[in-house]
Formats: structure tokens, sequence, C-alpha cells
């Protein structure tokens, strides 16, 4: 049962941080499965009933939405071989997994974050959308405005697309988007040490369901 993070798991991220070796993850492996690793397990549990309300075909098995701590190093210049921060992430299975949208949850030593996106950019998604804020705008702002204040969109815009004049103010930063995530931080360390972190994640993705939902409708248009 999930009771929270603790202390233990932001010394751990600030330990492997400064020792970022395997003699010292080896040395503290149980420092890391009890601080970090099953906590992570006991909230991606937790938080299987409102993924499956999200949607039951994103992936919900705590083993395989938790994310590893060791590092891919094979093509990266950083040669540390463990992460200081993990991440849930609740995506659809085979292969849409990257470029759908999908649910995360982050922690970090500056705390932590949840929301939904892409991993990658869409093209095709993103083409539907821009044909649909353009000729029917209102079902996605009937998702957008109930949540545009408590989650920040991110994304890479295509910097010479033109935005329609007309469209209203709260969809010109999605028209030009390559892909997108949405995002609320949670800097309150408390709730993050809390049990009742799970409830926070569980009701947010209640709220921005509808705009998921929407997302997952979309007809993927190849070229526009």
């Amino acid at each position: 049962m999930f009771q929270g993070f603790s202390n233990e798991t932001f010394e751990f991220f600030m330990a492997i941080r400064f020792n970022n070796n395997r003699d010292f993850f080896h040395d503290n492996h149980d420092w890391y499965v009890n601080a970090v690793r099953q906590p992570g397990l006991d909230l991606a549990q937790a938080l299987s009933p409102a993924v499956e309300a999200l949607d039951e075909n994103l992936e919900r098995r705590p083993n395989r939405v938790l994310s590893r701590i060791n590092r891919d190093i094979r093509f990266s210049n950083d040669k540390s071989p463990y992460r200081d921060h993990i991440w849930l992430a609740f995506h659809l299975l085979g292969d849409s997994e990257k470029n759908m949208p999908g649910a995360y949850f982050d922690l970090g030593l500056d705390g932590g974050a949840y929301g939904f996106g892409m991993y990658h950019a869409n093209k095709p998604l993103m083409n539907a959308l821009r044909r649909e804020l353009s000729a029917n705008p209102d079902p996605f702002l009937e998702a957008w405005l109930p949540i545009c204040q408590e989650f920040t969109l991110y994304g890479n815009a295509i910097k010479r697309m033109a935005v329609p004049d007309d469209l209203p103010d709260s969809l010109k930063p999605w028209y030009n988007l390559r892909g997108f995530y949405l995002e609320k931080e949670i800097q309150d360390f408390d709730l993050l040490k809390s049990a009742h972190l799970a409830d926070e994640i569980s009701g947010g993705m209640a709220r921005f369901a509808p705009l998921f939902r929407y997302f997952q409708r979309l007809t993927p248009v190849e070229s526009d």
C-alpha cells in the first residue's frame, strides 16, 4: 500500500547524483529498493484504477510502468550509469507506445510532476487537431478550459506555420505544435511524502480525462 515517498527517497537521489558509480549503488541497493523502487511500485499500483478509468488499454503493471534506475549509456556522452530520478509511464502497448498520448508521473530532487502527452512528435495526429480547431473548436474548448489554469502546456512549435487570426486566443498555443505534453508540478514535499499523493494524481487524471479522450477520438491526417 502506498504511504508516500520519504526523506530517504530524496536523500538517495542526492547521494546517487554525487556517487554515481556501480560500487556505491551495489553497496546501497537496499536503500534504493526500500526508499525509491518499492514506493514507486506501490504508487503505480495505487494509480491503477484511475489509469484504467482513463483508458483500459494503457499499461498498468507496476514493474512495467516504473522506470529503471539504470541509464542506457551506449549512445550518450554522459556515462553516468544511474539516474537521480524516477518516473511512471502509463502508455499504450505496441507500436503506438511512443507517439500516442500516455499519462505519467515524474519524481526527482526538485519535486514531482504529472500529466499526459506524447513522447515523440506525431504529425498526423496534430494535423487532425489543427483541422478540428479550425472547423469546430467548441469540443476542444469544453475539455481544455476547465484545466488550462491547472496544467501547463509544453511542446515544440512549427515556427513558420501561420496561426489563424480568428482562432480563440486560448487555442492558439496548440495550433502549430509538433507534439505536446500537459504537466502539473508538485513541489509540496509534504504531499509527496504522503499517501494523499495518489489521490492528487488520480483526481488530476479524472480532470484531464475529457481532453485525453478528445485526442483518442481524432483520426490522424497524414498530410495537411
